[in-house]
């Protein structure tokens, strides 16, 4: 019987992470060994409640446990309710914290399987080049899922939402979470609760200001692409771009292929989406099914 349960880890004084935690009891037992442990990284807003349809999916596909690790504050309490924002390097360490520290607490496993989505690649090529050697050596694969990882000032997205002021940026993320997508023509069918989530985003001051400050920050943060931990981690990489994505334009995908194409004895899987998937795929529960079963074939074949 599979479960999902969130917890709360303050992750150093002050700052708090939510930790998604899918699997069944069979995953926990003590002389059980799972084969991969997922671990999902999100985007921004950071909140892994958005993530809890994709993490179940991935679950039931693979029999493995998966855990989603909020960025820190972002996320709602029932008491705790203040905090201060952190930038984007602090969420890369307070990632590799939670890794190499607290990743083991429940389950025994051979390999770690990453997976990033949008601003969550940017953070885990990062903390590829500063896990430990034990933690790094665990790494069977990344998923860089509508990578953000460059030039995310340059983004058409970027010019829509900068000359807004901040009350319209709320109103305009609302607009684009609640929206149905219209490439994908079968079950356009939003995640559950996906507009309690969201509500509770924007009425909670210390998560939406987290937020954004984290979102501004990516802006001077994410300018070259890091060469370096790309040719480090190539064959471990899985990037898969959206064909018409407005936060990671078709050009980058075309600039990563020829990119690669010039690294000698390197294995690359580099893809350009074919079914009109959102770069938000995760509040969409058909999309969740397909790049669920995207991750898991090719974890099954590697």
């Amino acid at each position: 019987m599979s479960s999902v349960r969130y917890e709360i880890c303050e992750i150093d004084p002050g700052h708090y992470i939510k930790v998604l935690k899918c699997h069944s009891e069979h995953n926990t037992k003590v002389d059980n060994f799972n084969k991969n442990l997922y671990v999902i990284i999100p985007g921004n807003p950071g909140i892994i409640e958005f993530y809890e349809h994709f993490a179940m999916e991935l679950h039931k596909k693979t029999n493995d446990p998966v855990i989603g690790i909020s960025h820190t504050g972002h996320l709602y309490h029932e008491t705790i309710r203040t905090w201060k924002p952190k930038k984007v390097i602090n969420q890369v360490m307070d990632k590799v914290k939670y890794i190499e520290k607290h990743l083991g607490d429940e389950y025994n496993y051979e390999n770690i399987v990453l997976i990033g989505h949008s601003i969550g690649c940017y953070v885990i090529l990062e903390l590829l080049e500063l896990l430990n050697k034990d933690h790094k050596r665990m790494v069977k694969k990344s998923f860089l899922l509508f990578p953000t990882i460059e030039r995310m000032a340059l983004t058409p997205n970027v010019y829509l939402i900068s000359f807004m002021p901040q009350v319209f940026q709320k109103k305009l993320i609302n607009i684009g979470f609640t929206s149905r997508h219209q490439s994908v023509n079968e079950d356009n069918i939003l995640i559950d609760n996906i507009h309690d989530i969201i509500l509770k985003m924007g009425t909670t001051f210390s998560c939406a200001r987290s937020c954004f400050y984290m979102g501004a920050d990516e802006m001077n943060v994410v300018k070259d692409l890091n060469k370096m931990a790309l040719k480090n981690h190539l064959e471990k990489l899985y990037l898969y771009y959206g064909a018409s994505d407005k936060w990671c334009p078709l050009d980058y995908y075309h600039d990563m292929r020829n990119l690669v194409d010039k690294l000698e004895n390197k294995e690359i899987n580099l893809h350009l989406d074919e079914l009109g998937l959102d770069h938000a795929f995760v509040i969409y529960k058909k999309q969740c099914e397909i790049i669920t079963n995207l991750v898991s074939d090719h974890i099954t074949k590697s």
